[in-house]
Formats: C-alpha cells, sequence, structure tokens
C-alpha cells in the first residue's frame, strides 16, 4: 500500500505549471528523495505511464495516463445524464457550460461545453478551484451535513474567507443553507476579466447531489443582477432537466 502512495505521488508531481521534470524536480516535489524517486520513476516509466525526453533527460506523463480520464467519464452516469441538458444550455446562452464535482476541498471540473463567444471563460476539464467560495462547490456541499462543512472549512484556502466573507465555519454554513433553500448559487470572480459563475445541483435516486451544472460568464455581458434574472432560472431548470433523467 505504501509504495503505491508514493508511486501515485510522482505522478501528481506533475502539473499545469510543470508539465516535465527532471529527477530533481521528482524527489524535491515528492519528498521521497533522489534514490527513491528513481526507483518509482523506472518502474512508472517501464509500465507506460511516464515518457521521457532522451536529450533533455526530463520526464512527462504518457498518453496511457488519459485512459484513467476516459474511463472515469465514460462510466459517469450524472455527465452521461446531463449532457443533453449541458447542450441546449450552451447553445441557449452562448456561454461556458460545464460538469462540476466535489473533490474535498476542492471542486472539479469533469466536463465542458466551451462558450462561442470570442471572449469568453475558459475552464479545460480537471481545472480545481476551493469548494467554498465556488458556486458548485457551494451547492453541493449544501447539502452536506454542518460537521463537513466544517472539516471543508478547516482544511480550505485562506482566499476564501476572503471572497464569501465568512468569518467562521459557522457563517459558512448559513450561506450554504441560504444557497440551497435557493436552488443555485451566484458567485463572482476577478481574473483576467470578472466572472460570474451560476450553478445548481443534480440529485440522484437517493436524493444526494451528485455533481452540479454550472454556467460561467464574464461581467462584460451580465452583472450579478442580470446572471441572477436571466441565467440562474435556465440553470436550474436544466439541472432539474437532468435529476429527472437520472431518477426516471
Amino acid at each position: 500500500m505504501a509504495s503505491v502512495g508514493k508511486a501515485m505521488k510522482v505522478l501528481e508531481a506533475f502539473d499545469k505549471s510543470a508539465s516535465t521534470l527532471g529527477l530533481s524536480d521528482i524527489a524535491i516535489r515528492t519528498g521521497l528523495g533522489r534514490s527513491a524517486s528513481q526507483r518509482f520513476i523506472y518502474t512508472l516509466e517501464r509500465l507506460g505511464y511516464l515518457d521521457r525526453d532522451e536529450q533533455t533527460k526530463r520526464y512527462s506523463l504518457s498518453r496511457k495516463v488519459f485512459r484513467f480520464a476516459q474511463n472515469a467519464v465514460s462510466a459517469n452516469a450524472g455527465l452521461d445524464a446531463a449532457y443533453p441538458a449541458m447542450r441546449e444550455l450552451a447553445e441557449r446562452t452562448r456561454e461556458t457550460i460545464s460538469w462540476v464535482e466535489v473533490d474535498g476541498a476542492e471542486i472539479v471540473i469533469i466536463a465542458t461545453v466551451p462558450s462561442t463567444h470570442i471572449s469568453s471563460v475558459n475552464l479545460p476539464v480537471g481545472t480545481r478551484f476551493p469548494a467554498l467560495s465556488s458556486s458548485s462547490g457551494q451547492m453541493l456541499l449544501a447539502h452536506s451535513a454542518p460537521s463537513h462543512v466544517e472539516k471543508i472549512w478547516a482544511i480550505s484556502h485562506p482566499s476564501v474567507a476572503q471572497r464569501t466573507k465568512a468569518a467562521n465555519a459557522a457563517e459558512m454554513v448559513r450561506i450554504l443553507e441560504a444557497a440551497k433553500a435557493t436552488g443555485f448559487a451566484v458567485t463572482e470572480k476577478n481574473m483576467e476579466q470578472g466572472s460570474i459563475s451560476v450553478s445548481a445541483p443534480v440529485h440522484d435516486r437517493a436524493g444526494r447531489a451528485i455533481g452540479a451544472i454550472n454556467l460561467s460568464t464574464l461581467t462584460t455581458r451580465y452583472d450579478r443582477e442580470a446572471a441572477l434574472r436571466d441565467l440562474a432560472p435556465l440553470v436550474a431548470q436544466a439541472a432539474l432537466q437532468t435529476t429527472e433523467a437520472l431518477v426516471s
């Protein structure tokens, strides 16, 4: 079990900021040490999960790794049910539409229908954000027990408190309860351009919130008031349509 965990550490060392790494880089990022890192790199390369550039001697994730993502997506019943509603919502609004799931204190973009606008929010598959300060995360965690929200608050990035204006976990719980009662959440983010995110939850037969449909747009097209008026009802309807497809 320990060896499996260390091997995963090596694979997880590669990210957007470091798509190629040398042996020393991997040893530092994983904390495994140079000798142990070399052994795991050798095994993962032999298995086909790492590629080695013969000129630079640097490693990168191989295309074989995509099998995991492909299998996870193809077996995702929620996404399968949501995709027709996502496509319809994208065609109607021309905005970026995503299927989002929560992973601990973060949300993960599982699938995206890109916007047709020249200027839009780009959300590549695999992108992660702090859950409590994102509209999708708020909707998914709103259906969790307060004790779970408190745990997520404790391990969340400091930016969560700044963005949500919540002083403590109890206030965060109240924010989530309000979002749950509304049926959707709207958050704003200052990126290169200001953006607005609108999300609504999708439930399975047991009533669990298994994912969220998210619409992301720019504040140059919609301010918060316009997003609440024009976009939130459409996102909520898409999520309801998906839930009905799952439970029927």
